[in-house]
């Protein structure tokens, strides 16, 4: 969107480069076909454009081309299976709508890396890591990289439609669209526009896991202009009409924040009949530092009273052996072994195959893998998709090319970028507003880590559905803390340090979602717009408060929620409190306790009632019931924590709030830390409860208890089994 002659747009429009595709090329320019070779784009006339141009692309037809596909949707057998839909063809309006359509192609799902040419105003994107690495190390290519603008399937997905790249010999830039009827017209009118075939995969119909792709055009310029984000879109209609013409959505691309319906590499292997083991991840590639949790919950037994969640043993390898250990547990990093959760930081590019056996009561096993690519944050952030930032202009150790300035950028400006912070200097607050994606934010150079005042993701105020995805907030000294209002995906806090508030008393030092409820219900967002908080990272944090501020160390909600390697401790209530937790896996923590009142928790789980969890909030609320939660391999408590229970998992309390269902936790191998007033070490009260391998420091034996059945709104179905080994 950057031109040489638009200095506003360079400055108001650079916070979103990474969510924008705009046509690439310009004259004289190195590009790429649509199966990803390197040609030479060289225009025939590049003073005429498409403003005089008859035979120009136009939007109508691609107007024409979503509605058909639209109606075809509503009328399309939703009994159909996807696997059965010919290539090219609409699915049911249901598989858009429940996400299956997006799950699925979430398999297929790579990024679209964007090139900015500052000579030409223009843009350039590439699905191929090959052309974008030729790009980047061509020392006469006039383009910087950006970094990844937006995602699509990379192949063939049910449900999808091919969208079609052609060269305009005039303009020497590219046009894109998904519409058949286009594609025809180019061809058969306009002997200027070259056909290079099928960039990637793309939607014609809406549905949950889909943004819309909006498209411009430029006459002034002579080419189109396209970009997937929301408020880029009334931005530019606000600002530059004038000289934007707004045509429409183009189609339909892949919200990055999909979890994919992974397919399994192949039959599961190993000795066993009576089980299978399943294996799922919360992502198969991305940006180092990449966090993903592997799930083998789907895993299945045909033994008699084998629960596969309780009873079956589960032993993760993630391939990245480094020789590095838990500092708590004193375990290896590259393996776990407590229940069918588990997750991993591969902290370099690479690829990695991942490895789960199952074993069953007979000892028989079944094996499965998978592999996940770990992109190179250089590469991903090169040139001004890097920002240093160093008051004291001492850029020393700052990534080659990249942007040096010596306060801290606007907060739109963090968008699609790696933000570094000097270290050993001190920064005011962070805010990573709504619609931000592919965001780092980390240090650089040596010595103390950067301190910052606070962190805020996202807004107490939506007005879209572009909320924040795929944040890395990593390597900093948090003073007053760190808080997330509604909700966000792919969000990993590594390595950071957060030094006791100051001031007014917070909620916690790691606030997560603690506001959906009341955001949902104070904006005129529809509740179906929400999904509930997911893929949330919290890894090797050290995280100490005080007994009067805050109240809470971490208090938060979601799903694929993991919480792994963190120090924590003294709060002026509970270290640790999940009001819900779906797929959860907190493990290798160190959660001391302490607290004002001594009538708190080192670790608290309960949930939002008895209902059934869905990611979408206008079916699941907040009163879902907590499912499928590890907690193993934690040093729970601490010489000085002045609390009689240590931890629980269970309803909040036993009166009126009691009615909060869990199911199919397991608490496993933790080493209980007695202070003056413990008398129980954990409660345990729900649906299918395991307790197994856990000891008390002091060498006594872990009062691990249902507190004697006492919740009084609790239904008996929702007490039990428990399981104690």
């Amino acid at each position: 969107m950057t031109t040489p002659d638009n200095r506003w747009a360079r400055a108001s429009l650079a916070c979103t480069l990474a969510l924008l595709l705009a046509a690439c090329g310009g004259t004289n320019t190195a590009d790429t076909s649509a199966d990803g070779a390197q040609t030479l784009s060289v225009p025939v006339n590049p003073d005429r454009n498409e403003a005089d141009d008859s035979t120009a692309p136009n939007a109508q037809l691609t107007a024409q081309s979503l509605a058909q596909a639209e109606s075809q949707a509503q009328i399309t057998d939703a009994s159909q299976p996807l696997e059965s839909l010919p290539p090219g063809s609409i699915g049911a309006k249901e598989a858009y709508l429940s996400g299956a359509i997006a799950r699925k192609a979430a398999v297929v799902g790579i990024p679209a890396y964007r090139f900015y040419n500052p000579g030409t105003g223009a843009h350039f994107y590439t699905i191929s890591t090959t052309e974008r690495d030729n790009v980047v190390d061509d020392f006469l290519s006039p383009f910087t990289l950006e970094g990844p603008a937006f995602w699509v399937a990379g192949a063939y997905s049910p449900g999808l439609s091919p969208v079609h790249r052609f060269f305009n010999t005039r303009s020497g830039v590219h046009f894109y669209t998904i519409s058949e009827a286009e594609r025809a017209n180019l061809v058969a009118t306009s002997p200027h526009y070259t056909y290079e075939g099928v960039a990637y995969h793309a939607s014609q119909v809406a549905g949950q896991g889909l943004v819309a792709f909006h498209r411009f055009y430029v006459p002034s310029k002579g080419f189109h202009f396209y970009t997937a984000s929301e408020s880029e879109k009334v931005s530019i209609q606000a600002n530059l009409s004038s000289s934007y013409r707004y045509e429409g959505i183009g189609y339909y691309v892949l919200d990055s924040g999909t979890e994919p319906d992974l397919p399994q590499p192949g039959p599961a292997t190993g000795t066993s009949r009576s089980i299978v083991v399943q294996l799922a991840a919360t992502r198969l590639s991305g940006t180092a530092p990449l966090a993903v949790q592997f799930d083998a919950t789907g895993t299945t037994s045909s033994l008699t009273h084998q629960h596969p969640f309780h009873h079956v043993r589960y032993a993760f390898n993630f391939g990245d052996d480094r020789g590095l250990s838990w500092p708590v547990s004193g375990l290896p990093k590259n393996s776990q072994t407590v229940g069918p959760l588990s997750a991993h930081v591969f902290d370099l590019p690479g690829t990695y195959q991942v490895r789960v056996r199952a074993t069953d009561l007979a000892g028989d096993y079944s094996e499965r893998s998978i592999t996940v690519q770990v992109l190179d944050p250089n590469a991903v952030y090169a040139s001004a998709g890097t920002v240093c930032v160093s008051a004291a202009a001492n850029f020393s150790g700052c990534p080659a090319g990249a942007s040096q300035v010596t306060a801290l950028p606007i907060s739109a400006t963090f968008n699609g970028r790696r933000v570094l912070l000097r270290r050993g200097e001190t920064f005011g607050s962070i805010s990573i507003p709504h619609g931000s994606q592919n965001v780092q934010v980390g240090a650089f150079g040596t010595g103390a880590k950067p301190r910052v005042s606070s962190i805020v993701v996202g807004t107490v105020r939506p007005t879209s559905t572009a909320f924040p995805r795929d944040v890395s907030i990593m390597d900093l000294n948090i003073l007053q803390g760190f808080e997330q209002f509604s909700t966000m995906s792919r969000l990993l806090l590594y390595r950071n340090t957060f030094d006791p508030p100051t001031g007014s008393t917070i909620v916690a030092q790691i606030n997560i979602a603690s506001a959906l409820g009341y955001v949902v219900q104070s904006n005129t967002l529809p509740p179906s717009q929400y999904f509930q908080p997911r893929e949330l990272f919290l890894v090797e944090n050290q995280i100490r408060g005080s007994t009067t501020n805050p109240q809470m160390g971490m208090a938060g909600l979601g799903t694929r929620f993991v919480i792994m390697g963190n120090d924590m401790g003294t709060a002026q209530q509970h270290t640790v409190r999940l009001w819900a937790m779906h797929k959860g896996y907190i493990a290798h923590n160190a959660l001391r306790g302490r607290s004002s009142d001594g009538i708190r928790h080192a670790l608290k789980v309960h949930s939002g009632g008895l209902g059934d969890f869905n990611d979408n909030y206008a079916i699941s609320g907040s009163t879902w019931a907590s499912r499928q939660i590890v907690i193993g391999n934690n040093r729970l408590g601490d010489a000085t924590d002045n609390n009689s229970w240590t931890g629980v998992a269970g309803p909040q309390n036993n009166g009126s709030d009691s009615r909060e269902g869990l199911e199919d936790v397991i608490l496993e191998s933790n080493v209980f830390h007695r202070g003056p007033n413990t008398n129980t070490e954990f409660i345990l009260m729900g649906r299918r409860m395991t307790s197994r391998g856990n000891t008390r420091a002091d060498g006594g034996s872990p009062n691990i208890s249902q507190y004697n059945n006492s919740y009084q709104l609790l239904p008996a179905e929702w007490v039990g089994p428990f399981y104690y080994q």
